[in-house]
C-alpha cells in the first residue's frame, strides 16, 4: 500500500463522520426553515382560541388544579380576603374558554394589605401549615419537594421570591399547586419612570446571589424606603413585590383602581371564581395588548420543564409531553 493510500486509508473513517455529520447538518437547517415557516403559518391564520383543549395527564392535572382551587377559596371565605383571578388563569378562561391548553397551575392576586394579612392567617388555621422558607437552601424544586413530602397531602404554604404557593400532595410530582400574588396601591405622585428605575433595581438585587432570607428582608426594606407605595387604596395599580409579574414581565403600564374593584366573578373550568372588574385592562397590564395573539410560549407548561430538569438530575423519570 502506498503512502497515498495509507493516509486516505485512516483519515476516510473522518472523513465519514465529518460527512455525516455536513449532510445532518443540512437536513436540521431545512427542517428547521420548515418548522419556522409553519409556525409563521399559523401565526397569521390560526385563532389561538380555538385551539383544543389540553387531553390526557396534562388534562387531569388542570381539573384537579381548579377543583383545589375553588376548595381553598371555600376554607378562606370566612376571612373575607377579596383574591381574584390573575394572569394564566384568568387569560385561559377569556381567551379559551377554560385553562390555556398547556398551562397547569392557577393564579389568584390581591392587594398587598391582603396578601400579608393572608400569610397571618395561614399561621393561625388549622387547615394550613406554613413553612418558613426564610431556611430555604439549595434547589427550589428539591426544597418543595422536601416540604411536601414531609407534610404528606397536608394544605403546606411556601412563600418564594415570586409568589406564595399553596401545596398538596405526596411529592413534587404529584402536589396540586395554587400560586398567590401581591399587587400594590402606588401613591398619587409616583411617575411610570421611578417606579421602572425601582424595578430595575430590585430585579438586579434578586438576580444576584442573595438568599431568600435576604430577598424577603430587602423587601420589606424597599417597599418602605422607595417611596412609591401606599397602604391605604389609590386610584393606581401595579404588579408588587413579590409578584413573578413584577420581574419576568415586561411593564405595560399600571391598572386604574376601577380596573380591579369591585371584583366580579366569571366561571372557570365549571367553577365561579372572582375576577376583576375589567379583565381586558387587567390582561394588558400583564400581556400587552397582544394577550388574543398567537404567543410564543405555545405547548410547554414552564413548570413542566422546570421539573424534567430536576428529575433528570435526580435521576427519576420525565414527565412525557407527548401525553399532552
Amino acid at each position: 500500500m502506498g503512502a497515498t493510500q495509507t493516509i486516505k486509508h485512516f483519515l476516510w473513517p473522518f472523513y465519514k463522520t465529518i460527512f455525516k455529520t455536513h449532510v445532518e447538518n443540512k437536513r436540521l437547517k431545512k427542517e428547521n426553515e420548515e418548522l419556522r415557516y409553519q409556525i409563521k403559518y399559523l401565526e397569521r391564520h390560526f385563532d389561538i382560541g380555538k385551539m383544543k383543549p389540553a387531553s390526557g395527564l396534562l388534562r387531569e392535572i388542570q381539573l384537579t388544579e381548579v377543583e383545589f382551587a375553588a376548595h381553598i377559596l371555600d376554607l378562606l371565605k370566612p376571612y373575607n380576603i377579596p383574591l381574584y383571578l390573575e394572569g394564566g388563569a384568568l387569560l385561559g378562561t377569556v381567551r379559551h374558554g377554560g385553562f390555556i391548553p398547556w398551562d397547569d397551575d392557577v393564579d389568584l392576586a390581591m392587594a398587598h394589605k391582603d396578601y400579608f394579612k393572608l400569610l397571618k392567617i395561614f399561621e393561625k388555621d388549622a387547615n394550613f401549615i406554613v413553612i418558613d422558607s426564610r431556611q430555604k437552601s439549595g434547589n427550589y424544586l428539591e426544597y418543595y419537594d422536601k416540604q411536601i413530602r414531609a407534610n404528606p397531602n397536608k394544605n403546606i404554604v411556601i412563600r418564594s421570591p415570586t409568589c406564595t404557593h399553596i401545596f398538596n400532595g405526596t411529592s413534587i410530582r404529584d402536589a396540586k399547586n395554587l400560586e398567590l400574588f401581591p399587587n400594590d396601591f402606588l401613591k398619587e405622585r409616583a411617575t411610570e419612570k421611578e417606579f421602572l428605575a425601582f424595578r430595575e433595581k430590585v430585579n438586579v438585587f434578586i438576580n444576584g446571589p442573595a438568599t431568600w432570607r435576604e430577598i424577603f428582608d430587602f423587601y420589606d426594606t424597599a417597599w418602605q424606603e422607595c417611596g412609591l407605595y401606599s397602604a391605604k387604596p389609590t386610584s393606581r395599580v401595579a404588579h408588587g413585590l413579590g409578584n413573578w409579574v413584577f420581574t419576568e414581565y415586561a411593564f405595560h403600564g399600571f391598572r386604574k383602581f376601577e380596573d380591579i374593584y369591585p371584583l366580579k366573578t366569571i366561571t372557570f373550568e365549571g367553577y365561579e371564581f372572582p375576577c376583576p372588574a375589567n379583565i381586558e385592562a387587567s390582561l394588558i397590564s400583564v400581556y400587552g395588548n397582544s394577550w388574543r395573539e398567537y404567543p410564543q410560549n405555545i405547548g410547554f407548561p414552564l413548570s413542566t420543564m422546570e421539573k424534567n430538569k430536576y428529575y433528570k438530575a435526580a435521576g427519576e423519570p420525565l414527565i412525557k409531553y407527548q401525553d399532552f
